[in-house]
């Protein structure tokens, strides 16, 4: 007769038990050898990295970045989060099963394997400004990092996509505003060089005709300008 249980004493800790008995000839048992083995620090480790592991589903499910994991050795997307799911507009049976290069979410990163391998060797990758496209073509800009690390002794590449659309349409906007700014402080600056040098021929005009100069401003502004260039 064999019996083998699993106790957890939790005051103390997780032990591993294996009894035998030892029965006489009419089978009445005489004796009962066994053996019990402290498994406390190996459940402890367990149980860290269970919570470990649902601290980090937590996040990942929440995370208001895109993620995307990736099996390293072959570019097969192992999983993708909710906020990259709506953010795409990709389902999670698309995502699922296919390798990275075939979605062609990342073509302008990962448009084959060569890429993928040599994104994949270079462990991290970041950029600051990739345009991606979403499923039904809509065009986003993205900033995208990417890390290599190792989960169950499986080598992964870790995928974090922000969206940064809106910032880039905002930057691009007041670019726009300080061109425009720029081009109307040319045309208010040649329109007043324009205006002093009206003012100067018109008092030229009045001085020979013998009549008082009209702009006397304009004078005491030239005689300036021509004393600082002197």
């Amino acid at each position: 007769m064999n019996k083998s249980s699993f106790a957890r004493i939790k005051s103390i800790g997780h032990y591993y038990s294996t009894f035998q008995g030892v029965y006489d000839e009419k089978g009445d048992l005489i004796s009962i050898a066994g053996t019990v083995l402290d498994i406390t620090d190996r459940k402890r480790a367990e149980e860290k990295l269970s919570a470990s592991e649902i601290r980090f589903r937590r996040l990942f499910e929440s995370a208001k970045d895109g993620i995307l994991i990736l099996d390293a050795e072959t570019g097969m997307i192992v999983d993708a989060n909710p906020f990259l799911i709506d953010l795409l507009g990709f389902s999670q049976v698309e995502f699922r099963g296919k390798r990275v290069w075939e979605l062609g979410l990342l073509k302008d990163l990962i448009a084959n394997k060569e890429k993928f391998l040599e994104l994949q060797r270079q462990e991290y990758v970041r950029y600051e400004n990739l345009p991606l496209e979403t499923a039904d073509g809509q065009p986003i800009s993205v900033e995208f990092v990417s890390n290599v690390y190792l989960v169950d002794k499986m080598k992964v590449v870790q995928c974090n996509i922000r969206n940064i659309t809106e910032r880039k349409l905002a930057e691009e906007k007041i670019l726009r505003q300080l061109e425009e700014l720029r081009r109307w402080q040319e045309v208010t600056l040649g329109r007043e060089d324009r205006n002093r040098q009206l003012k100067h021929e018109v008092n030229e005009l009045l001085v020979r005709l013998g009549e008082t100069i009209r702009y006397p401003s304009q004078e005491s502004t030239s005689d300036k300008q021509e004393t600082e260039k002197g």
